[in-house]
């Protein structure tokens, strides 16, 4: 024994399992009688199938003994050549011959008449009109009960309130035209009976449907007093696609799953079903199976047994593997494996000297690993801060003007919509601002001045404004401030204040001292009442060309309600008189004197007024000017 546990493992695992297989064997070859049993049960459904069969005959002729007559009836009293009273006496002679006949009516093509006779014990029981059969109406209407052999679904007859089906039957006259067709209404309470009386075991039953899925015989009364319509069951759609067969399903009726044979009557489209629930098949043989699954339970116990004294050898030095593996995970020190269990298999004691080595290789790897992670660590560290300063610079990027350093276009519009949209009580303020004759300063001084200039006036709007206030430069020489909850006197004193900042401090280029001064527009209001930024940037615009219109280096606002402007006169020093205007108003004099002497007729009494341009004398500029010209 000492010698085979210490050989290879394979022998091992092979010896056990051979054990296990050969000890069960013996009680599985004396289940094969399961053989017999499965055909015995298969016997059983075979019967089911063979007893659906046999119900189609009588089914079947049930209906074609009726049809026959019907023929004959009408073929034997030439109805086509009776009048409508003819046939309304020999039908309801006709009518009472038959016992399974509730009623008989006749519609004429002709002139759309008809005549009902229903039997005599329907007539007592029936309290509605005879006259209004359902079905003497137009030929289209009962089209829906047309099927080859003129039989129609189940219904519920007009007159006992009973599933019946209908049957038809077209009267053609002497010229081979039809004149008119005859229903009857036949009593299914036979074919109930018939599939009533097939019974077997406790739950066994019979079951009729129409070519509709529709219940014409059920051990359920209710079912079938409903026409209760199961064409959604999955044994419907088998019937369709074959004559005869066999099915397991689900029976909605007996909450059980159901073993049922089923064969389809050809000439009506109906079938038939012989249903048995499979826990009553399968009953016989139930104690057989219980004994043979007993005599397994009992062989596989026993081999379990052997199976874990044999694996119990082979797990054992194993699992000592395992847990010195585990230690390795939770120790930092040089730990290793030890001396390899006795009665070890060969196997395994193979794999415990390359995991021995393995364990060696692998603290020597994670010191280095340790060190290399320390580096990366710190160049990690560095990357973030990097990337963090970065992100910063480009969000500052993307929210200031390059060139003033104060907010640009797209985050004053994106700051003040969400003011906005708030609707909140406090007030919105937009100040719009326009250098007044920049494009002198830019041709006159070149565009580095120009650009001074606006680096200068941006530091003063930053200067003049509050912390909460959001100054911005909208493009070009225009400039925009929101002012944050203000009243109307401290929008016009910030406002105020910015200009007489700008006018007071000019810039010097190049030796040279170039005034400065703004044109300003000012529009306050609560943000529920504001519309959009758009409106307000409008109203703060037109008040701002209102200060130009006022001569420049004015403040005005634009106050609600009424759309009207409120002008604030300033109260300034004039400009200090400077070469540079001085030499402005010099060429825009010469200009209209040029553009004067070319006009055909020079409006005299305009021109001196025209022309009399100064820096800061000019006249107040007429109203409306008309020069007439060819």
């Amino acid at each position: 024994m000492h010698q085979f546990l210490t050989r290879s493992i394979n022998r091992l695992v092979m010896g056990s399992f051979v054990f296990v297989l050969l000890l069960p064997l013996g009680f599985i070859i004396s289940s094969l009688s399961q053989h017999s049993w499965d055909s015995a049960q298969n016997e059983l459904k075979e019967k089911h199938l063979l007893i659906a069969k046999n119900m189609t005959l009588p089914v079947s002729q049930y209906f074609s003994s009726y049809q026959k007559n019907l023929n004959t009836f009408v073929n034997s009293t030439n109805l086509s050549t009776k009048n409508i009273n003819g046939i309304k006496a020999l039908t309801d002679k006709y009518v009472n011959t038959l016992d399974n006949f509730v009623a008989i009516s006749f519609l004429s093509i002709e002139d759309g008449s008809s005549v009902v006779s229903v039997k005599d014990e329907y007539k007592i029981r029936s309290t509605g009109s005879l006259n209004s059969f359902p079905y003497h109406q137009t030929e289209n209407k009962y089209r829906k009960y047309d099927t080859v052999n003129s039989i129609s679904s189940v219904l519920n007859s007009s007159v006992s309130n009973k599933p019946v089906v209908l049957m038809k039957h077209h009267i053609i006259g002497k010229d081979l035209n039809k004149i008119g067709t005859i229903f009857v209404e036949l009593d299914l309470a036979p074919v109930r009976e018939m599939c009533n009386k097939i019974q077997f075991g406790e739950k066994g039953h019979c079951v009729i449907v129409d070519q509709l899925g529709q219940v014409v015989a059920h051990p359920s009364k209710e079912l079938e007093q409903q026409i209760r319509d199961i064409s959604s069951i999955g044994i419907m759609d088998k019937m369709k696609d074959s004559m005869n067969g066999l099915w397991t399903f689900h029976s909605p009726y007996l909450n059980e799953d159901v073993v049922v044979g089923y064969s389809t009557i050809e000439k009506l489209g109906w079938g038939v079903m012989i249903l048995q629930p499979e826990s009553e098949l399968v009953s016989p043989f139930k104690e057989v199976i219980n004994t043979v699954l007993t005599w397994l339970a009992v062989g596989i116990i026993i081999s379990l047994l052997v199976a874990y004294i044999l694996a119990q050898q082979i797990t054992k030095p194993l699992n000592s593997l395992v847990v010195k593996s585990k230690e390795i995970g939770t120790r930092s020190d040089n730990f290793n494996l030890g001396k390899i269990p006795k009665n070890s298999p060969i196997e395994v004691s193979e794999l415990w000297n390359a995991l021995s080595a393995l364990v060696s290789r692998l603290h020597k790897s994670n010191r280095e690993v340790r060190k290399l992670n320390y580096s990366l660590s710190k160049d990690i560290e560095k990357a973030t801060a990097k990337l963090r300063a970065t992100n910063r610079y480009l969000y500052k990027m993307s929210s200031n003007d390059h060139l003033t350093k104060i907010a640009n276009r797209r985050f004053f519009e994106d700051s003040v919509n969400k003011i906005i949209a708030r609707k909140g009580k406090e007030n919105v303020g937009i100040i719009v601002i326009d250098v007044d004759k920049f494009k002198f300063i830019n041709d006159e001084y070149g565009h580095e001045a120009g650009d001074l200039a606006l680096k200068h006036i941006a530091t003063i709007m930053k200067e003049s404004t509050r912390s909460k206030d959001i100054p911005a430069r909208l493009g070009g020489d225009e400039f925009v401030v929101y002012i944050n909850n203000c009243t109307d006197d401290v929008m016009l004193k910030i406002a105020e204040n910015l200009r007489k900042n700008v006018q007071d401090q000019p810039i010097l280029w190049e030796g040279t001292s170039i005034p400065l001064s703004l044109s300003v527009g000012t529009v306050n209001c609560p943000a529920m009442v504001a519309k959009s930024l758009d409106q307000l940037l409008k109203f703060a615009d037109e008040a701002m060309y209102e200060s130009k219109e006022a001569g420049r280096n004015h403040v005005s606002s634009y106050v609600f309600p009424g759309n009207a402007f409120k002008p604030k006169e300033v109260n300034k020093k004039p400009l200090p008189v400077n070469k540079t205007l001085d030499k402005e108003a010099e060429l825009q004099k010469k200009e209209l004197e040029a553009l004067l002497d070319d006009l055909p007729h020079k409006p005299e009494d305009l021109t001196d007024e025209i022309l009399s341009v100064g820096a800061e004398k000019k006249k107040e500029k007429p109203k409306n000017i008309w020069i007439t010209a060819k």
